[in-house]
């Protein structure tokens, strides 16, 4: 297993993104070690929240947790923490590899490179591209059905509940979705190199 290692500060709230493939039989332990260490974490200063992405299909369960922290400092006291460091030693017990682990900022979070891949990350104009495909359909479904409600609101106002719900629903379940929907397109594979 690989610590996690700290990496330069970003300058807007980040987000640690833990890839683990769980090998079978071990998913219910795994989860529930998971579930304890989550209940400490809400305690922490600076904890924004969570995400688990499951993929229980896959012949080996892979998880991917992305924990957002205000600063990178908190981020960095949690990870040093003696409690977060004792967890960690309990789970080679639940893995089937090697434990990936990745800082990231914004939405980056969700255009993380294919586990046990060396691909780069996409180009800036396909992350804009796919939060475009998922923001608009979002807000105009959400200025519709909040309509009613606010009409004859002042237009400030009333795009908030519209504004408010589609970022909501962008960053759980839009994103990671279509992200893993459009994976092929956001990480084509490599040409192949043609020998002499």
């Amino acid at each position: 297993m690989t610590l996690p290692s700290p990496s330069e500060a970003a300058p807007e709230g980040i987000t640690l993104v833990i890839t683990e493939r769980v090998r079978p039989g071990q998913t219910e332990p795994y989860e529930r070690w998971a579930r304890e260490l989550h209940g400490v974490l809400e305690t922490q200063p600076g904890f924004l929240g969570l995400n688990v992405l499951r993929d229980r299909s896959a012949p080996v369960p892979e998880y991917i947790t992305l924990v957002r922290f205000d600063r990178p400092e908190h981020l960095q006291a949690w990870r040093s923490s003696s409690v977060y460091r004792t967890a960690l030693r309990e789970l080679p017990r639940f893995t089937a590899s090697e434990v990936q682990y990745r800082e990231a900022a914004g939405l980056e979070q969700w255009f993380d490179q294919p586990a046990r891949s060396a691909q780069p990350a996409p180009p800036l104009w396909k992350n804009v591209l796919v939060g475009f495909v998922g923001v608009y359909p979002l807000i105009l479904l959400f200025t519709w059905l909040s309509g009613p409600v606010t009409q004859g609101w002042p237009w400030w106002a009333a795009i908030l509940p519209s504004a408010f719900l589609a970022t909501l629903f962008l960053n759980w379940p839009v994103l990671p979705l279509l992200s893993r929907a459009l994976r092929g397109w956001l990480y084509p594979p490599a040409p192949h190199k043609v020998s002499n």
